[in-house]
């Protein structure tokens, strides 16, 4: 089986991937990936209504609304048509059980949000899921909130400017920055610097270990459309 239902709300599933089948991204390298998708609608949809605020919640790199349109000049490096668009039809389809036993997590490192901000998983179920796993990386742009500081043991704080990362390190939050330029004090990310993958790296896992500051500049498929902040 190479995926898993793991959590589903009354707007959102969660689904894990790569379990049988080695994930194919350069990047992150063999991780298990864990998507955050709409109920309701496909992932290409959910942009183009503005439903994947349900997801992403103020995210800054959904882009804008414009005479109606949403995502207009978006900046996330995710292509929503391509693996969030299969994983959600393959959701519709049946094709995941629901995750009976953690055992399947033990020595497999984990990329919490490879679509969607993972703070819609159930704080408790992340935990467990790192504690038997043999690494993670994950990051949440919702880093301000009261209710949500838990979090900073496990995801990094996705800031949008220098200020941002004083007031998050503030908080006690390891950041990561999508930026032209690192700032003192932050370590460019090791896939850019020397094409090592996240599951080599990990430095991404939160403030477990101390506070890191990681920054990278533009990538993906939003990057024409970037704007320093």
């Amino acid at each position: 089986m190479n995926g898993f239902l793991l959590h589903e709300d009354s707007q959102r599933v969660i689904i894990a991937t790569g379990f049988s089948t080695p994930s194919d991204n350069r990047k992150t390298g063999d991780m298990i990936q864990v998507w955050i998708l709409v109920k309701a609608v496909s992932p290409t949809e959910a942009i183009r209504t503005g439903l994947d605020r349900l997801i992403c919640g103020n995210c800054v790199h959904r882009g804008h609304e414009e005479n109606g349109r949403f995502g207009v000049e978006r900046t996330c490096y995710v292509n929503p048509g391509q693996a969030p668009q299969g994983v959600w039809k393959a959701w519709k389809a049946g094709n995941y059980p629901l995750l009976r036993s953690l055992e399947c997590f033990t020595g497999r490192k984990v990329r919490f949000g490879a679509y969607g901000d993972p703070i819609h998983i159930p704080l408790s179920l992340a935990l467990a899921i790192a504690g038997v796993a043999s690494g993670h990386t994950g990051y949440t742009h919702q880093w301000r909130k009261p209710s949500l500081q838990g979090w900073k043991t496990l995801l990094m704080a996705s800031v949008d400017s220098v200020a941002q990362l004083v007031i998050a390190r503030s908080l006690g939050w390891s950041t990561f920055r999508v930026g032209s330029e690192a700032s003192a004090g932050e370590s460019l990310c090791a896939s850019d610097r020397d094409g090592t993958p996240c599951a080599i790296c990990l430095l991404c896992a939160g403030a477990r270990g101390g506070l890191e500051s990681v920054h990278i500049p533009p990538h993906g498929k939003g990057a024409t459309h970037f704007i320093e902040a």
